[in-house]
């Protein structure tokens, strides 16, 4: 025999909200047994989350763990490792038929506008160069330089060379390529830590040689790309704000990439934060006021919180550095 189901003593938070909405429906209408599948199957959905917004809405527990808010400073850097690139490069060509005389720089040099990375002679005084000899070389180069082409090649922009063409001696002819002068130079890379804070554009870092710590650059963050798979890491473009002598094309660089800093704020263990739909919650005493038998008024937060358990699906990495 079917022992009757009183449905008003059931709490409204056992159903689904879809549930919720037909209980006059069942109240009226369906038989004892119908009513306890009925309610089965809203707990499972409860219990299980089904018809939740996001897949990642695992199953919290509330632990017995109370911890009180605390107040502090926070500073976050990231670990980054990554390849020195060139970008926004250009030519430097001969301006006429001649020779090399002098080359004045060496590849990864950072020069200047005012700076001759070389010096070109006209056909004709490399012939006059070369017939003379010893200290008459000085004297043919004084007297004819200002009748033959005897020019001082120099860059149109601030950059490192990044490629030399041409040696002292070699014939040239005009528009041959004799350097490539790069004007960015660009770290690219990643964090090698987990980073939990979101990223933005104009985060600086500092960054050192991996063969030679002498080379030290400081760079600022232009792009960064989550890595497919990896939720707290990312492909990050590193624009070094200032050249500098030595600084290495191809090569790898480390450092710390500076995310933010936070001073005399409300800290709470990361671990005590759990994500549903998109949204971090925290387990938190509020303060309350009016209430009836459906609804409670929330005045405000309080200073102490409730660990919640979470299975455990990632290792706890992360090294941001706290000050109190």
């Amino acid at each position: 025999m079917n022992k009757k189901i009183n449905l008003k003593f059931i709490p409204t938070r056992m159903f689904s909200p879809f549930l919720t909405s037909l209980r006059p429906y069942l109240l009226a209408s369906l038989s004892p047994a119908a009513l306890r599948l009925c309610l089965c199957a809203s707990v499972l959905c409860a219990l299980t989350g089904a018809g939740a917004a996001a897949p990642n809405a695992s199953p919290v527990m509330v632990s017995e763990l109370e911890d009180e808010i605390k107040r502090g400073d926070i500073d976050v850097f990231a670990k980054v490792t990554g390849f020195s690139t060139v970008q926004d490069t250009y030519d430097i060509y001969a301006p006429f038929d001649g020779r090399v005389e002098e080359v004045m720089t060496e590849l990864f040099t950072l020069v200047t506008p005012e700076d001759a990375v070389s010096y070109l002679v006209s056909t004709e005084m490399a012939a006059l160069l070369d017939s003379s000899s010893g200290g008459s070389r000085k004297q043919t180069e004084k007297r004819w330089k200002d009748v033959y082409d005897y020019y001082a090649v120099k860059p149109e922009f601030e950059g490192i060379v990044n490629n030399i063409y041409v040696k002292p001696k070699a014939r040239v002819y005009k528009g041959d390529r004799l350097f490539t002068v790069a004007k960015k130079v660009v770290i690219i890379g990643k964090n090698i830590e987990p980073l939990y804070t979101k990223l933005a554009t104009g985060m600086t870092a500092e960054l050192v040689y991996a063969k030679d710590t002498e080379v030290k650059l400081k760079g600022i963050l232009v792009n960064f790309m989550r890595i497919k798979e990896s939720p707290y890491f990312n492909r990050l473009w590193l624009e070094v704000t200032a050249l500098r002598n030595g600084l290495k094309i191809g090569e790898q660089f480390n450092g710390y990439l500076s995310v933010g800093r936070s001073e005399d704020t409300l800290l709470v263990p990361r671990t005590a934060l759990f994500e549903k739909f998109g949204r971090k919650y925290l387990i938190m005493e509020v303060e309350t006021g009016l209430s009836n038998d459906q609804e409670t008024e929330v005045l405000k937060p309080g200073l102490h919180f409730i660990k919640p358990i979470i299975p455990k699906t990632e290792r706890p990495y992360g090294k941001n550095k706290k000050s109190d």
